[in-house]
């Protein structure tokens, strides 16, 4: 009998795990309309979900086309999200500070901050995708791209 009820109680905590999963794109578009729901997200980007984090940045920024009720277009506010993003290490919230600096979108425009944030990119990706750390870096910074275009210019 025990077994039986710790199996269900087993079986129970495992069907409640994609439940427990948050998916931030789907919470951002109803935040789009939805006051509980951006509380919610702007709760999870508070309490350190980079993600969360980066999808209210999209909320806030002037050129998404959507027809946001809940929050006033800003590109401070978009550009601060994106920041908290970036510092947790969400790759989208660094290339979209990247975008920000190179076309000068609530920013004035710096293409030395730009490059920074486009860089910290690709670090991130490929990272993700199970780059060692030390390739991961030279991606980074640049360096593996200048030695391949210097090996096929001779």
């Amino acid at each position: 009998m025990k077994k039986s009820i710790l199996a269900a109680a087993v079986v129970g905590l495992l069907l409640a795990l994609p439940a427990c999963a948050q998916d931030w794109e789907a919470l951002r578009n109803r935040a789009e309309q939805d006051p509980q729901a951006l509380a919610q997200l702007q709760q999870a980007a508070q309490d350190g979900h980079g993600e969360a984090a980066f999808y209210l940045g999209t909320l806030y920024a002037p050129p998404i086309c959507k027809q946001e009720r809940t929050v006033p277009k800003s590109w401070s506010q978009a550009l601060h999200w994106y920041r908290v993003a970036s510092d947790l290490g969400e790759g989208k919230a660094d290339f979209d500070l990247g975008l920000a600096y190179e076309k000068g979108l609530g920013v004035a425009k710096d293409p030395t901050l730009a490059r920074y944030y486009y860089r910290r990119m690709m670090t991130q990706a490929a990272r993700e995708v199970g780059v060692p750390a030390a390739q991961a870096e030279a991606l980074g910074t640049g360096d593996t791209y200048a030695a391949c275009s210097s090996d096929h210019s001779s």
